[in-house]
């Protein structure tokens, strides 16, 4: 990436540190590196351990990215009761945000030093930064600045020492590994990642032997024929809207509102929008085409989660034409009557399967490595709508799935 290209050595003393800290609702930092490797693998030649748990990045310009991890409950209990403390002397007016906020502080349970160089090159900076709250967002932490300004990771400012903040109301997020991880393995669990494990060798696919299983049979919950059927048109909505625009089509705007209240009478899609879908088919943007268009590859996943097409290897983009046809010559009663919902332990050998499959494409990327046996778009879409299949980490709200982990 031309942000990243070597420095001068005369450049290099030009450089600043800079530091931030990622305080994070995660039960430990098992996966800050792996989420690190993947937010930085466009501009990361590698990685080298520092410790047990530190290590650091290593861009293509030569500078590095240190990343510190602190996961011990004492001892991040006991800065997030000193940062309790101190940021209760702010005088923040809102006193129901600054309570909210002082609750938020006190259940975090891992904390990420990050420090790294910045010079006079802004994009670089604003990459690195976008980063950060990029992989912030997969661990669920909010984002300290030296200055001691706290912010989530959309970059809204939670709380500052002198009592600002962008919310007029907040609620704490609790820990999502908290809620999965004090799970007994089955031996079904064992058998499902060996045989994955078995399908990855065959396929020459790398792999980690160790890499447990995000879900695990006596926490999974799959979601009933109804509600499958509600997320897949309401994702399928948002799908032909951006193929409507991507294409360039005369009277746009006509074609999206007659497809729209085609799909709303056959599905009652406004009903089961997230948040995000909505506001999209309700004033689309030109950034956001790509995004939704991407989402057939879930539309997909769900279709065969109701026996309604059957997978391919993910080394090519699915038939939207296929999808299409099911749900433009369906309502929501026939649809009841035509699929059928695989069992739990199908669709959760799937999702592990998945997941081994998206581990093996970011360290591809990151390691800048081929790997023709599987498109690491189609695999990252595959891994999001499975992991809402399966409910992953607790998580039931479409726009909040956390693919990746």
């Amino acid at each position: 990436m031309g942000l990243f290209g070597k420095k001068q050595k005369q450049q290099k003393n030009d450089m600043l540190n800079a530091n931030v800290t990622l305080y994070a609702c995660r039960k430990d930092g098992s996966d800050v590196k792996f989420l690190a490797e993947k937010w930085f693998a466009s501009v990361c030649k590698k990685t080298k351990q520092l410790t047990e748990k530190d290590f650091c990045l290593v861009l293509q310009d030569d500078t590095e990215i240190e990343i510190h991890i602190m996961d011990k409950p004492a001892e991040v209990t006991a800065q997030a009761r000193g940062m309790v403390q101190y940021f209760a002397q702010a005088p923040l007016e809102n006193e129901i945000v600054k309570k909210a906020a002082l609750q938020q502080i006190s259940l975090f349970c891992c904390i990420v030093g990050i420090g790294f160089t910045v010079d006079d090159n802004q994009e670089r900076t604003d990459y690195i930064m976008q980063s950060i709250y990029g992989l912030a967002e997969d661990l669920t932490a909010f984002v300290l600045y030296p200055n001691m300004y706290l912010y989530d990771a959309s970059g809204k400012l939670l709380i500052s020492i002198d009592g600002k903040t962008d919310f007029t109301k907040f609620s704490p997020k609790a820990s999502n590994s908290i809620l999965e991880r004090d799970v007994e393995k089955t031996e079904q669990d064992d058998i499902r990642i060996e045989k994955n494990i078995e399908k990855l060798k065959q396929q020459n696919i790398p792999y980690i032997e160790h890499l447990k299983a995000c879900v695990y049979e006596k926490e999974c919950c799959v979601w009933e024929k109804t509600d499958i059927i509600h997320r897949l048109a309401a994702m399928f909505a948002c799908c032909v809207v951006a193929e409507v625009y991507s294409y360039d089509m005369e009277d746009v705007e006509q074609k999206r509102e007659d497809m729209i209240a085609t799909l709303q009478q056959k599905y009652q899609i406004y009903d089961f929008l997230s948040d995000e879908e909505k506001a999209y088919i309700q004033q689309p943007k030109q950034e956001q085409h790509a995004k939704f268009g991407w989402r057939y590859e879930c539309c997909m996943v769900l279709c065969w989660a109701l026996s309604l097409l059957d997978f391919q290897e993910p080394t090519e983009i699915c038939d939207a034409a296929e999808i299409g046809h099911i749900l433009w010559n369906n309502d929501f009663e026939s649809l009841m009557n035509l699929a059928e919902r695989r069992s739990t332990e199908e669709i959760l050998q799937m999702q592990d399967l998945v997941f081994r499959y998206d581990w093996a494409c970011v360290d591809a990327r990151i390691h800048q490595k081929e790997l023709p046996q599987l498109n690491g778009e189609v695999v990252y879409e595959w891994h999001y709508a499975l992991n809402w299949l399966v409910q992953a980490y607790g998580i039931t709200d479409w726009d909040d799935v956390q693919p990746h982990t």
